[in-house]
């Protein structure tokens, strides 16, 4: 027998266990070789790696990951994954509109039983009910320095430019993008925020008003129409070509006056016309009109139509990304709103949505 001594014998484990670790690296390395040489399994590596943490399947088995947020916005949004999207579906689907529920019209003028004033007004039913169901990330207070009353939120103004310059390229004789904005009384802050956000010649402005209000137009203001006359009811029997000249038009009609039957798309509806939004409401969602993408509006008061007006936009797809009270020359009985068009299988099923598991 050989001997070995104590100090041969530690080096030579020490040596055993070198080439074990050195093997196994080696097979690690050809392992990793393999993978990153394969299309197919390194695709399949690939996207566990990037895959978010919040896990979502969808159903429809698309590999596009946003093409959930772009077909349901009609390609506002073109960059929020599925993930996110289902996040924000979620959020929506799990939105309460009232604190009462089967109470909708607690703190309403119009029904309450209680007298003193933080059980009955409008600001305590505003503040009881259709608080914001959505978020956009970009959105922005457009308007002088956005400070005051006057300016409206926008949900992500770049992503307007984007969709006109498309429409644009696509024909050019579209307008690229269009503004309404109904009810100025004489500011134009909003119509020149935009302007600036969005570029010069990005945008056409619609202005109405039934005020003599056209000379403080700003010059700098490109594009812009001021249209003398005001927003009433829709006439279902209306003549096909309207008459010029009326103080008063209906939506359908302004739309036809100004020869936008065939637009697709109406970006920014502004409208503050003291309490005329009650009456008009509802020729908004009218399916023969261009679809309005967003919605800035001022509700006076909460009429009994405040159920019916938040209920028909929820159905026809638009969502709250904003409520701001008006507190500075009112006791926050108006209250402006900002909505968004989305598809309607944006809010879909609530309860299959609500099975989803985004606690991760």
């Amino acid at each position: 027998m050989v001997y070995v001594s104590p100090g041969r014998k530690l080096q030579l484990k020490i040596c055993n266990a070198a080439r074990k670790y050195w093997r196994a690296m080696v097979v690690s390395m050809l392992v990793i070789h393999i993978i990153t040489r394969s299309p197919g399994i390194h695709k399949k590596y690939e996207t566990q790696q990037l895959k978010p943490s919040l896990q979502i399947k969808d159903v429809r088995g698309e590999e596009d990951e946003f093409k959930m947020a772009r077909n349901q916005s009609f390609g506002f949004f073109d960059d929020i994954t599925n993930a996110q999207w289902a996040r924000l579906r979620y959020i929506a689907a799990k939105h309460v509109n009232h604190l009462f529920p089967d109470f909708p019209f607690t703190h309403n003028p119009h029904f309450e039983q209680r007298h003193r004033k933080y059980f009955k007004s409008y600001p305590a039913w505003w503040q009881t009910n259709y608080e914001p169901n959505f978020s956009c990330q970009f959105e922005v207070r457009v308007g002088g320095n956005g400070n005051g009353d006057g300016p409206k939120w926008v949900c992500d103004p770049h992503r307007i430019v984007r969709m006109a310059k498309a429409r644009k390229a696509k024909d050019p004789t579209h307008p690229g993008c269009v503004i309404y904005s109904i009810g100025s009384n004489g500011d134009f802050s909003f119509e020149y925020g935009m302007m600036e956000i969005l570029g010069n010649n990005t945008c056409e402005f619609h202005i109405f008003d039934m005020g003599d209000y056209e000379s403080r137009m700003p010059e700098g203001l490109g594009r812009a129409t001021y249209h003398q006359w005001g927003l009433k009811k829709q006439d279902p029997n209306a003549l096909d070509t309207p008459a010029p000249g009326q103080r008063l038009y209906g939506l359908k009609d302004t739309i036809k006056l100004l020869g936008h039957e065939n637009l697709d798309t109406i970006d920014i509806f502004k409208i503050d016309c003291d309490n005329c939004e009650w009456k008009t409401f509802k020729d908004w969602l009218d399916p023969d009109i261009p679809m309005l993408q967003q919605i800035q509006v001022e509700l006076h008061g909460a009429r009994p139509a405040a159920i019916d007006f938040f209920d028909g936009m929820e159905e026809e797809g638009y969502v709250r990304f904003h409520k701001e009270p008006n507190i500075q020359f009112n006791d926050g009985s108006c209250i402006e709103y900002a909505l968004l068009k989305l598809d309607k299988n944006f809010f879909g099923n609530k309860n299959e949505t609500l099975k989803l598991n985004l606690r991760r």
